[in-house]
Parts: structure tokens; C-alpha cells; sequence
């Protein structure tokens, strides 16, 4: 008897673990949904953190959506409150200190993802070394352990109900077509320069019919305030102004989506709404490229690139040729072959 076999003979309680980030955490939604699909009588719990939970709040395979606020609980407390919970199995696709904990002092039989951090590393000397298809893959591997694959490499972000009302409460209804462009990133050198999206949203009001909307977190308002400055009637500037949830349904309801590697270009990838995906440091090769037959994925291949796994506040070289060298005129090269189709 195989053990896929053999665990179908027993109740099954299983904690999945992915405490961050907002990309990350969509990227485990295939690795969730095939558990489902093999073992549906399966009681599956999602811990993540409490920033990213609403990504999950809805997905109809998991039971319970278990929330933590590092700033107000401590792991301890985390941890006893798992405890409680008499786990069959713990799938930890995290893998780090906090996870690590969890496996410890939270009984149930432990399975950790492959996530070739050491590999990775190499990829950034190693220019020869075969690239990671997709981050997907490596939470995937946890699956292994099952006698099993992925079912379909398709992101889930399941909405509410009142989707329409938010689409609407926010976006104009002219029945222009929506250019959403979410301009920030976590690191400095993962962000798009700014005089160049300022350049690409000027052409695209002075050449298309369209709506244009900026979003962004609250950290990044400044920034969504840069580029509203191009035009004071026709940009609508939602930075820091949006819920997760809504900027998602923004997202859905655009007809293209313009980024730099960042969280909100998973979202994208989730709905398959038509999107440019701009990275620099980072670099598709090491996993981190969106998951959507529409996306058109944007780098140089310099050299020097990629110089780190998630990004640095300056470039190691200090001429950022990366960013500096992908003009506007080739962004909007993808952009006019978008919505010209």
C-alpha cells in the first residue's frame, strides 16, 4: 500500500505554512487546490500572516484560515494555540525560523518544500546554470511526498461577492478600457524609475482612449502622488487608498496591468489580465516571473544581472543600467502591441 493510499485510511488534519509575502502567498494556492482535489475529505488550515490572509479568505479549499499578527503574538503563543489544533500533518512551505519553530513544538508528520535557496544563490554567479522554472514548482515539491503533481499551474484569488459593487465604487463608467500601473516594489532597485512611468502614462493619454489608475500601499503614496502630477483629471491616483481585496478587483477589471516584480503583479497572473511584467535586479530565471499566458515579461540579461534574489536599496555597480537601460519607448512598444489587439 502506497502511503497516499494509506493516509486516506485515517482522518486527515493538515496545516499548511506560508506566513509571507503577498506573491508567495498566491503561489501556493495550485499546491492547496491539488491537495484538495486528491483528498477532499482532507480538514486543511492555511496559517499565514495577518497582512496577506484576505488572498485566502475566500478560496472555497481551505477550512480554516488561521491568522497571525507578529505584532501583536508572539511565536510562543502561535504555537500553543496550534497545538491545540492535533495536527496529522504540517506542510511547511516557508522554511525558515518561524516555520522551523512550528515543526518543532506542533506535533504531526512534517513536510517541508524544496526551496533550492543554495541553488538560487548560485544562479546569480552562475550564468550557466539551468534556470528555476517558476517558485510554483519548488512548492510543488512538497507534493512529491504524496505521489503527486500539480493539477494546473493557474493562481486562485477568489473574490467576494459584492465584486461588481467595489469594481464600481472605484472605477469610472465610461466604459474606457483600464490601464491599473502599481509602480512600487519592496526594494528601490526593483522599482521602475519614476520619470519613465511618468513618460509611459503621458504617451498613453496622448495615443489611447483610456482610463489610467495607480495603486499602491500606503508607504507608496508619495509615489502614486508623482505620477498623478502628470495629469490632474485624467489619472486616478488610489495610492494607499485600497484594501487588498480592492486593489485585486481593480486589477481583474483592468484590460492591462503595468509592474515591476512586485506582489500586485501576481495578482495579475492570477486573473490572466493582459500584463507587463518590468524587472531588473531580479530576474525571471530564478522563479519569480508571473504565472500568466497573457504577461509580457520585460529584462535586459546583462551581465551583472540578476545581482540579487529579492532586491537591494542600491545597485552593487551604482549605474543601475538594469533599470536605467530598459527605456520607456521599449515598454511602450509591448504596451501598443497589447492594446492595439
Amino acid at each position: 500500500m502506497s502511503y497516499r493510499e494509506h493516509i486516506k485510511l485515517f482522518s486527515m488534519k493538515v496545516l499548511f505554512i506560508r506566513f509571507s509575502s503577498l506573491g508567495d502567498v498566491l503561489l501556493t494556492t495550485p499546491v492547496i487546490r491539488t491537495f484538495r482535489t486528491h483528498f477532499p475529505d482532507a480538514e486543511i488550515h492555511f496559517l499565514t500572516k495577518k497582512p496577506f490572509s484576505s488572498l485566502l479568505e475566500y478560496n472555497p479549499n481551505i477550512d480554516t484560515l488561521i491568522h497571525f499578527d507578529a505584532e501583536n503574538e508572539s511565536i510562543l503563543k502561535l504555537i500553543i494555540r496550534l497545538q491545540k489544533e492535533h495536527y496529522t500533518h504540517i506542510l511547511d512551505l516557508h522554511d525558515k525560523l518561524r516555520s522551523a519553530l512550528i515543526k518543532r513544538f506542533v506535533k504531526g508528520k512534517v513536510f517541508t518544500y524544496n526551496k533550492k535557496h543554495t541553488y538560487r544563490k548560485k544562479l546569480l554567479k552562475d550564468r550557466n546554470l539551468k534556470p528555476i522554472s517558476s517558485t510554483l514548482d519548488l512548492y510543488a515539491s512538497v507534493l512529491e511526498n504524496f505521489n503527486l503533481g500539480l493539477d494546473e499551474r493557474k493562481l486562485d484569488l477568489f473574490l467576494p461577492d459584492n465584486e461588481e459593487v467595489i469594481a464600481a465604487s472605484f472605477l469610472p463608467s465610461d466604459k474606457k478600457r483600464i490601464v491599473t500601473i502599481s509602480p512600487g516594489a519592496s526594494w528601490y532597485t526593483k522599482q521602475y524609475p519614476t520619470e519613465y512611468y511618468k513618460k509611459i502614462i503621458r504617451n498613453l493619454l496622448d495615443h489611447y482612449d483610456i482610463g489610467i489608475v495607480l495603486i499602491g500601499t500606503g508607504q507608496e503614496k508619495n509615489l502614486t502622488a508623482k505620477l498623478a502630477s502628470v495629469s490632474e483629471t485624467e489619472i486616478l491616483n488610489l495610492g494607499g487608498r485600497t484594501t487588498l481585496i480592492e486593489s485585486a478587483v481593480i486589477i481583474k477589471h483592468s484590460d492591462l496591468f503595468i509592474s515591476g516584480d512586485c506582489g500586485p503583479m501576481h495578482i495579475a497572473a492570477a486573473f490572466e489580465v493582459p500584463q507587463i511584467a518590468i524587472f531588473g535586479p531580479t530576474h525571471p530565471k530564478l522563479g519569480f516571473a508571473p504565472i500568466n499566458p497573457n504577461a509580457e515579461v520585460l529584462t535586459l540579461n546583462l551581465d551583472c544581472s540578476p545581482c540579487t534574489l529579492h532586491g537591494n536599496n542600491r545597485c552593487p555597480k551604482d549605474y543601475f543600467k538594469c533599470m536605467m537601460d530598459l527605456s520607456p519607448d521599449l515598454v511602450l512598444e509591448h504596451v501598443d502591441k497589447i492594446l492595439s489587439h
